[in-house]
């Protein structure tokens, strides 16, 4: 197997520090024993084989800084600490440059790894003995660009058998909810919103919802019912009033705007909400924004094929090419709002 660019440079610095180390660790313990021997003086060992050899590798060098400081080598009865000073300079300057290599190694590492996830390389068509480079998507020849149009259909084919699942999609927001917290304590603060989003998410479960995603002052949920992502949303507006009587702790009301919307989606069970992209969802969110104060906005077209339309009036609006219908607490004229339709 040939090397890699990345490979080749990082194996050498490997090399390049092994060699560093086992100098380093040669010359340190040839001072440190010649050093040793200062204290020693055992005239058996300065005859020894690898003492000389010590002698003649450090001997010059230990001279010449010695020299530097007025002393002499070999020491004549006065102990000459350059051996150790020369160790202990040795180490410094390994470490310097070990972090330098450390460094260099780290900058090629991180070089090649960034190279390397800038070019693709696509699979094997029709049998061919070589993969088709991807690193630039241009059809280099007639050949590659039918590669190309083979793997574009295979993938759209792959995209299009997805199963898609009938939703409902709730929106709901807070009206202002920043100017609210103006002026007011932290905790009556906390404790309204946290009150507020019991209140939602207890009317959510109780309608069945399968799955919500928040803001922090807005949600959007997912029903699998579309007269019960309804009767959710009429439920909330209908709840605000006893809420800002009993459990609103602050100066200003709290207000929503609420927008449905529903639609065949390509979503799963393990599909987190905030990640799915459908145009479905993008209305219920555009229908929110565009809606009065403390309504539900949708559209004629969901309106038609709700079981329960009691209480919902036209609005001169349209929103993303649809005509819009309206349903507030008021204009709900027997009963409670979706009282009817709450399940259990």
């Amino acid at each position: 197997m040939s090397l890699t660019p990345r490979g080749l440079l990082t194996a050498l610095i490997a090399v390049l520090r092994f060699v560093l180390g086992l100098i380093v660790w040669v010359a340190s313990v040839t001072l440190l024993g010649l050093f040793a021997l200062e204290f020693l003086h055992a005239p058996r060992l300065e005859t020894t084989a690898l003492v000389r050899l010590a002698h003649r590798l450090a001997d010059a060098d230990i001279r010449t800084v010695s020299r530097w400081f007025g002393l002499s080598w070999p020491s004549a009865g006065r102990i000459n600490y350059a051996p150790l000073g020369i160790a202990v300079a040795i180490w410094i300057a390994k470490g310097i440059l070990d972090s330098v290599l450390q460094r260099l190694d780290y900058i090629v590492r991180r070089t090649f790894k960034a190279s390397s996830r800038s070019g693709l390389s696509a699979p094997r068509a029709d049998g061919a003995d070589g993969a088709l480079s991807m690193r630039k998507l241009d059809a280099e020849s007639e050949h590659h660009r039918g590669i190309l149009l083979k793997r574009y259909r295979e993938i759209e084919g792959a995209l299009k058998s997805s199963s898609r699942k009938p939703c409902t999609f709730l929106s709901i927001d807070i009206v202002g909810s920043t100017k609210m917290k103006v002026g007011e304590r932290p905790t009556a603060v906390a404790a309204t919103f946290q009150a507020y989003e019991e209140l939602v998410r207890n009317t959510f479960d109780a309608y069945s919802v399968w799955k919500q995603t928040w803001t922090p002052d807005g949600v959007m949920a997912c029903f699998l019912d579309r007269d019960l992502g309804v009767s959710a949303g009429q439920r909330v507006l209908a709840e605000l009033e006893r809420f800002n009587r009993d459990e609103n702790q602050l100066r200003t009301p709290i207000e929503v705007r609420c927008g449905l919307n529903d639609g065949d989606v390509v979503i799963f069970e393990d599909s987190q909400l905030e990640k799915v992209a459908d145009h479905a969802i993008d209305v219920a969110g555009h229908m929110q924004k565009h809606a009065n104060i403390n309504a539900l906005w949708l559209s004629t077209e969901v309106f038609e094929r709700l079981e329960n339309k009691s209480g919902f009036v036209p609005v001169e609006a349209e929103v993303d090419g649809f005509s819009v219908v309206e349903w507030t607490p008021m204009a709900e004229a027997v009963g409670a709002p979706g009282e009817n339709d709450r399940p259990g």
